[in-house]
């Protein structure tokens, strides 16, 4: 039998820091070297991995002599690479900095290489690759954000990076039920993927087709598809089956949403959920691409969801959240079971996002999740009777049909699935 001793021995020597400080170099540089076809720079696919070698080395060298000689050969690195753009020609050297951030960034992951932490530095240089690849993908992307967007990106930020930190994660109020950075964190979560499928319609969705800019806007907010495409089938009756179709697919969109704020705060309740989530998808799904095949004709699927991260909705969805919180203890406190009932069909008259991530909290308890996942049943055939009346009266008369006879269906399917489960 064939002996790999020597192979091994090969493999955990100096050689293979060279070989791993090698590809690195050479995965930036070659990124890098295609950049030059385009634009003038002063490296790429030889020099890249020439820098992580030497990162790698000089690291070696510190156990022998002192890690001075690594300290101060980055600063003269550094200072080679600043004397070098001051004394060439703008147009030999090349615009912006991003060069030589990258060649240190490769020096320093050739280190890393040298200290073993092989696949932290692959896995680092793999997402420097991605972020200089798509410069001209965020160029044209940031061409295109408005003043609105931005700031709604900043406040995000500051919510989120700021703010949530800080909050105290501690329980106050009556029954410990209110947790400051637990509701932040709600508002966070929500706020994000609202944030997310705004720009996902914007740049993915719009004018794309109207069921994946539906699908698109479902992720947001399906009541607001329900309210812009009705308006627009009552403007051109001509188009009422294809918007129809929209909102019915918007609101298919509601039960995978649902699904994933349910497996963020209780994974075990989605068991419960999964059954009737998936029959209830099914059936907008069909219905809706039933309805996309029978008519030709390409209405506006243009959809105004407003500000991606309106701060007043984001603090008043806290505050919904934090009254149906008290609602659901209360109710189940002095009603039973029917007081959470009447708290779902309350509150899916306005969201179903609070009342769901509240039913999951409240199902902790493992006795308590077959109840959860029927009260949260309740909440989204009240919430389909809003969209249903909101069809009927601002859309046409074919989409007030159509959507009724499908939201017509859901509801009778979440009715009989409450009782059946009850009896």
């Amino acid at each position: 039998m064939i002996k790999f001793e020597g192979m091994n021995e090969f493999m955990d020597s100096y050689l293979l820091g060279v070989l791993i400080s090698m590809g690195i170099g050479l995965i930036i540089g070659l990124e890098r070297e295609y950049d030059k076809l385009k634009d003038q720079g002063f490296a790429g696919i030889r020099t890249f991995p020439i820098v992580a070698i030497l990162g790698f080395a000089l690291e070696n060298l510190t156990d022998k002599f002192t890690v001075w000689i690594l300290i101060v050969s980055l600063g003269a690195f550094i200072l080679f690479l600043a004397v070098n753009r001051m004394y060439r020609k703008q147009e030999e050297y090349g615009k912006g900095l991003t060069t030589n951030l990258a060649l240190i960034a490769t020096f320093v992951l050739g280190i890393m290489v040298s200290a073993e932490y092989y696949r932290d530095a692959v896995a680092t240089a793999v997402i420097i690759v991605t972020l200089l690849s798509l410069k001209t993908k965020f160029r044209t992307v940031i061409s295109n954000i408005t003043s609105e967007e931005l700031f709604a990106f900043i406040k995000f930020s500051i919510i989120s990076l700021l703010i949530l930190p800080f909050l105290p994660n501690k329980v106050y109020g009556p029954s410990d039920l209110l947790n400051p950075f637990e509701i932040g964190s709600i508002v966070v979560i929500v706020s994000f993927l609202n944030f997310i499928g705004y720009f996902l319609v914007k740049y993915v969705g719009s004018k794309r087709g109207i069921l994946l800019t539906a699908i698109l806007g479902g992720l947001i907010s399906s009541t607001a598809v329900t309210w812009s495409y009705a308006s627009r089938s009552e403007e051109s009756p001509e188009l009422s089956k294809k918007y129809a179709a929209g909102i019915i697919i918007a609101s298919a969109i509601m039960f995978p949403r649902l699904a994933l704020l349910t497996y963020i705060f209780n994974g075990d309740l989605l068991m419960y959920l999964a059954l009737p989530f998936s029959l209830l998808t099914i059936i907008c799904i069909v219905v809706s691409l039933v309805l996309i095949q029978r008519d030709t004709k390409k209405p506006d699927t243009n959809i105004k969801l407003g500000n991606p991260l309106n701060i007043l909705n984001a603090i008043g969805f806290g505050a919904i959240y934090v009254v149906i919180l008290f609602a659901v203890f209360y109710s189940n406190k002095f009603f039973g079971e029917s007081g959470l009932y009447y708290s779902a069909l309350i509150s899916g008259l306005a969201d179903t996002d609070a009342i769901t991530i509240s039913m999951a909290k409240f199902s902790l308890d493992s006795e308590k999740l077959e109840l959860a996942s029927l009260v949260i049943i309740a909440a989204i055939s009240s919430n389909m009777l809003v969209k249903l009346g909101i069809s009927i009266f601002k859309g046409s008369k074919t989409t007030g049909k159509l959507v009724g006879y499908t939201f017509g269906s859901i509801i009778l399917v979440g009715v009989i699935y409450i009782l059946s489960n009850n009896v």
